[in-house]
Order: C-alpha cells, then sequence, then structure tokens
C-alpha cells in the first residue's frame, strides 16, 4: 500500500504540479480513501518527504554500482556520478519545486541521512588522495552546491550534462589520488609532457 500511494504521489506530482498537490488527489490516484492514505502519512509534507526519500536511496543505490564498476577509472566513475545526480537533482526540483529545499533541510537532521553521508565520504575516500577525508568532502560538496545550482536553472539535457562533466573534471583534478588520475592529468602536474601510449 505505500508504495502504491508513493507512485500515485509521482503520477499527481506530475499531473497537478506541486501548487495543486493535494492528499485528496493522491488518494484517488492511488484508488484508496484519504482515511487510509493518512495511515501511512499524516499529511502532504510527509509524503513529499518519503518521495523525496526514496529518490535518494535510488540514487545511492546508483552510485554505489557506479562505483564498483570494474573496469571505469575513479575520474571516468566520478562523471558518471555526477551526471546522473545533477539529472535526478533537476527532476527533483522540477517536481517539488520550492518544497525541495525544506525537505533537504529536514532530512539533513535525520540520524539516516547522516549515517548515508558517511557512508558517500568513505566510499569516496577510497580513491581520493590525503589521510583525512577532505578529498572526499571537498568532492561531494563540489558535486552537490554546482548540481543543485544547475538544477534550479532551464537548462537542456546537454547542457545539464556538460556541467556534470565539467564539475567533474574540476573536481578530479584535485581530489584523485595521483594514481587515479588519467596519464596526461598526471603529467601536467608534474610539470612535463603527457607521453602518448601505443
Amino acid at each position: 500500500m505505500r508504495e502504491d500511494l508513493l507512485e500515485a504521489n509521482v503520477r499527481v506530482l506530475r499531473e497537478h504540479g506541486v501548487l495543486r498537490f493535494t492528499t485528496p488527489r493522491v488518494a484517488a490516484a492511488a484508488g484508496v480513501s484519504v482515511g487510509s492514505l493518512y495511515q501511512y502519512f499524516p499529511n502532504k509534507h510527509a509524503l513529499l518527504f518519503a518521495l523525496h526519500l526514496r529518490i535518494v536511496e535510488e540514487t545511492w543505490a546508483e552510485v554505489q554500482r557506479i562505483l564498483e564498476h570494474p573496469r571505469w577509472t575513479p575520474a571516468q566513475k566520478i562523471r558518471r556520478i555526477a551526471v546522473h545526480y545533477f539529472r535526478v537533482e533537476a527532476h527533483d526540483v522540477e517536481e517539488m519545486g520550492s518544497l525541495h529545499r525544506d525537505i533537504e533541510l529536514f532530512l539533513e537532521g535525520q540520524s539516516e541521512h547522516r549515517a548515508l553521508e558517511d557512508q558517500v565520504l568513505q566510499r569516496f575516500g577510497s580513491f581520493t588522495r590525503g589521510p583525512s577525508t577532505f578529498g572526499a568532502e571537498l568532492l561531494v560538496t563540489v558535486l552537490e552546491a554546482v548540481g543543485k545550482t544547475v538544477a534550479r536553472r532551464k537548462l537542456t539535457a546537454a547542457q545539464r550534462e556538460r556541467w556534470a562533466r565539467a564539475t567533474a573534471d574540476m573536481a578530479s583534478g584535485y581530489v584523485l589520488r595521483d594514481g587515479a588520475r588519467p596519464r596526461r592529468q598526471r603529467a601536467r602536474l608534474a610539470g612535463g609532457p603527457a607521453r602518448k601510449s601505443g
């Protein structure tokens, strides 16, 4: 029932937008009474919070899939993560409007969110340089800050992807361990020309 309500939640948001989003509309879309809906979600804010939390969990699952890919380099993984995150963030802003930021602020104070953030930093820390978590924190902060800013702009998918790739490349240049950087980038940082392979 809970998942059915969340699916109805998505349909109502797409059809009516966040300003005309109501619990009676969600209940009607799910084919249940408003009373039944309230057994799971006491108000429309609870519905939106639950939907956003599900999106966060799905995004983390995709990020882990990218990180575990055996053939992609760390720089390629960061690019793919950035492209995915920028796309999800833009979709969230489009569906939830101004409530998006309120939902994020609410979730930031939750223990589950902090635990997830710790997992993200630990995973990113495996290929960022330095003994502390600074590189991972910098990477996450840059991707989040630029991703959220870009999401508020009315960009095409191609423009958004260009921002994502450029942001990932910029962040990778600083945070990746030397062995995780592409050969050309390592040579530039060392002050010498990149050798061509082959």
